[in-house]
């Protein structure tokens, strides 16, 4: 057998058993490992960071965070991590009046007491 076919069986051999672990955490119910580290698409000007604290790992996409429990991997939560560089305050649209709702589609529920 050549070098670049034993390379070849090799990495597809050390692949099916990255899926095959997979799985069993999967069926087990073992959450993700990730590892702190910061990544910017230039392409699309994206910016994700990781960071894994004490009681959550957060991951944050252009400012804003999700922050999944360090256990369970379940979604805990998400806020901003700072503010919206562009955004100013003429680009930012206002409330909208909304209209009142007619009297056929309100309607009130009363508790009855004897």
């Amino acid at each position: 057998m050549q070098d670049g076919t034993k390379v070849v069986i090799l990495s597809w051999l050390r692949l099916r058993l990255r899926v095959l672990a997979g799985k069993l955490y999967n069926l087990a119910g073992v959450p993700g490992i990730v590892r702190n580290c910061d990544y910017g698409a230039t392409a699309h000007d994206i910016r994700v960071q990781v960071k894994a604290g004490e009681l959550f790992t957060i991951i944050t996409v252009n400012g804003l965070d999700i922050y999944f429990h360090r256990l369970t991997g379940s979604i805990d939560g998400i806020g901003f991590s700072g503010a919206p560089t562009d955004c100013t305050s003429d680009a930012v649209r206002g409330s909208v009046e909304l209209p009142e709702p007619s009297s056929l589609q309100h309607h009130t529920s009363r508790k009855h007491t004897r």
